[in-house]
């Protein structure tokens, strides 16, 4: 691969944005791609795949040059050698010796934190709580690329028939997955969100394991459910599909502009179910206690299951700031399960797969005054060692009293 000058400099540009000034890799790359119009499809596929294959791989390209914090260009050069491409000519280069660097590289990577690039506390946190060969496969399966998958809105069209359009439309190709079944996976990762059906409403991007939270509510037709957490809605219009929109959804968040696009989101879909109410609405929140049939608490957490899609977690998560974390994953608990009533049903879920912040968290719970009205139903962690998709943890407990 030919690497031209103007795409390695904004790789660089990403990776200072991310790296040092600790913004979003996400966010970062689509600023970065709407920068400059002058980059074809090829450029933009090379740039994300470098950027985020850097970042996955930071402290082990980072131990392969001894690179510096704030210069990234031996960091750019060592993907380059290790994906078998030649160095340009380039001055930011000429220190670079390739041999060595992969002889460097066949050493390191016999240890498992450079293998997977995880910084040594996680690692040995990992292996703690969850055994050296769990921790061992859910890293090598996390270290690598999420798959793109899409929820199909059924109250609008049949999976077929989406599935035919995009192939017909867009010669788009995707697949079903046995046991997600309102999910399609694309077979070959590109931007969906300016497709006409994409902004019709037929399809949200969506995780597949993410897709598996909202059957534990065992969703009816004219029921109340809360979304405590709610975010820009994923899961609150999953949850309005599986009702037929015949529910009422209350969907709660800190963030006032995640609420917003939460609205535009509803109106996207043709949903109305849905009803937004600000965190901070305490008034309207307390006249919700013993009224839900259902409560879904998708948990601010540590993010470590979303490795795929979000490795820039590995480099901004702290043991301070996992802390903080289970502690405001409990006082979410404590706020919203007495909006449960009786013989209805709490589910707990994060994008994680730490027991902290999963098993541990609900034990602790589950041994509170407040935990004694209700009781484990069932439990599950969603790895994606097992199924190629993100790590998620879910938990039903019912209200028994």
């Amino acid at each position: 691969m030919r690497l031209h000058r103007n795409v390695a400099l904004g790789i660089l540009l990403g990776l200072e944005n991310v790296l040092i000034k600790k913004r979003s890799a996400s966010e970062v790359l689509k600023k970065l791609l709407r920068s400059n119009r002058s980059w074809g499809g090829k450029d933009r596929r090379t740039i994300g795949k470098i950027f985020y294959d850097i970042i996955r791989q930071k402290l082990f390209f980072e131990a392969l040059t001894s690179t510096t914090e704030n210069n990234h260009w031996p960091l750019l050069g060592c993907w380059m050698v290790l994906n078998e491409n030649q160095l340009p000519d380039w001055e930011e280069f000429e220190n670079m010796n390739p041999p060595s660097l992969l002889a460097k590289a066949a050493v390191l990577s016999q240890q498992r934190r450079y293998r997977y690039s995880i910084p040594k506390w996680m690692d040995e946190m990992g292996v703690q709580s969850m055994g050296e060969a769990l921790w061992e496969k859910e890293m090598a399966s996390l270290n690598t690329p999420a798959e793109l998958v899409i929820r199909v809105n059924t109250l609008k069209l049949t999976i077929p028939k989406l599935k035919s359009i995009l192939e017909k439309k867009y010669r788009i190709v995707s697949h079903r997955i046995p046991d997600y079944p309102d999910a399609l996976i694309i077979q070959k990762k590109q931007p969906l969100h300016q497709l006409a059906e994409y902004r019709n409403g037929y399809f949200e991007v969506q995780d597949a394991n993410s897709q598996k939270i909202i059957p534990w509510l065992n969703p009816e037709a004219n029921q109340l459910y809360i979304d405590a957490c709610a975010g820009a809605g994923g899961k609150s219009l999953h949850l309005a599909t599986k009702t037929g929109d015949a529910a009422k959804i209350i969907a709660v968040d800190i963030a006032p502009l995640k609420l917003q696009e939460l609205i535009k989101r509803c109106k996207k879909n043709n949903i109305k179910s849905v009803e937004v109410i600000p965190a901070d609405k305490t008034e309207k929140l307390d006249a919700l206690i013993h009224a839900a049939q259902g409560v879904l608490i998708d948990a601010p957490c540590s993010g470590m299951g979303v490795l795929k899609r979000n490795p820039d977690t590995k480099w901004n998560i702290t043991p301070e700031k996992l802390d903080e974390l289970i502690a405001l994953q409990n006082n979410i608990l404590k706020t919203y399960a007495p909006m449960v009533k009786k013989g209805g049903n709490l589910v707990y879920a994060t994008c994680s797969i730490l027991p902290a912040e999963n098993q541990h968290q609900l034990a602790h719970f589950l041994e509170s005054k407040l935990g004694k009205f209700f009781a484990m139903d069932n439990e599950h962690t969603y790895y994606s060692h097992q199924t190629g998709f993100d790590g998620f943890y879910c938990a039903r407990l019912t209200r028994v009293m």
